[in-house]
């Protein structure tokens, strides 16, 4: 009987090495087309140059293609991400060609991908994201509160009736600048401690 179980196992493993030897004869399904193929197109003759030498082959960006812009908001810290059709000045265009008419039609872009498709780009932004606020002094004198709502420039939201030299000395050097607030109410505390 032990004789027997020991020979067991040892029927199953030759068993299997025969099974794996025969199946290694025959070629699995998906490769024999693709030997074909590449039998196929070894065969055929090269079709004449049409292209001169040195043309650019590379993919080309297509007229219904799109733009996914990264922006990244250097003061905050903060990035965005948008989708929108490519303009059309970038449509037809290799990666390289894209690379050297981006500057002209968004400065300060650099392409991070590329297909025909779809271009990627990442693009730093030197003003807070539209999540913050920012405090600036007007040509008035007084106080003006500024915010991103485009996602690319800050605009005037609201002017106050604050002068901007009520402000201690390194705070209006600062309010040159932008003063920025992560929320409202720390922007509306710091007009209240400056105006009483």
């Amino acid at each position: 009987m032990f004789d027997q179980a020991l020979h067991s196992p040892l029927r199953f493993f030759l068993a299997a090495a025969v099974l794996a030897a025969i199946l290694c004869l025959f070629p699995a399904p998906g490769n024999a087309p693709q030997q074909a193929q590449v039998i196929a197109q070894e065969a055929t003759p090269m079709p004449a140059m049409e292209q001169s030498v040195g043309a650019d082959l590379s993919e080309r960006t297509a007229a219904d293609g799109y733009l996914h812009r990264t922006l990244y908001y250097a003061p905050c810290g903060h990035s965005v991400q948008r989708r929108e059709k490519l303009p059309a000045n970038l449509t037809g265009l290799s990666r390289g060609a894209l690379e050297a008419a981006m500057d002209s039609v968004i400065p300060g872009a650099a392409v991070t991908g590329f297909s025909s498709a779809e271009v990627d780009i990442a693009q730093s932004v030197n003003i807070p994201c539209p999540l913050h606020w920012v405090l600036r002094g007007g040509e008035d004198g007084m106080l003006l509160v500024l915010q991103n709502r485009n996602g690319e420039s800050l605009e005037a939201v609201r002017e106050t009736d604050v002068p901007s030299a009520r402000a201690g000395q390194e705070q209006q050097e600062a309010l040159l600048q932008g003063m920025i607030f992560d929320d409202v109410q720390a922007l509306e505390g710091y007009l209240e401690s400056i105006s009483s």
